[in-house]
């Protein structure tokens, strides 16, 4: 008997503005260009509807700075340590995904 796999549902991706991601989080944008020269987060650019280009976050990136914030705030861990706490959890979140589509 064929395995069946269900279908991911779609979700819309929901993106935030360099100034309101600063704003949340109470980071300079400077902070959030040394998480990108890193590989922690990865800014998309986007246009406003006045026509002006702006840098956009997605989910996936807010939650990997309010993780950051936490981890740097509330643990003390510096970005070396927090390059590989997220690298590890990249990895995990690769083997979940396959191993849930085995199923």
């Amino acid at each position: 008997m064929p395995k069946t796999r269900r279908r991911r549902h779609r979700t819309v991706q929901r993106y935030v503005t360099i100034s309101t991601v600063c704003e949340v989080y109470r980071l300079r944008p400077q902070t959030l260009w040394i998480y990108e020269r890193r590989g922690l987060i990865r800014h998309e650019e986007g246009v406003l509807e006045d026509g002006r280009k702006t840098v956009l976050y997605s989910d996936r990136d807010l939650r990997r700075i309010r993780m950051i914030c936490s981890f740097t705030r509330d643990l003390g861990v510096n970005l070396a340590g927090i390059e590989v706490i997220l690298r590890l959890l990249d990895r995990f979140e690769k083997r979940l995904s396959s191993t849930a589509e085995d199923y």
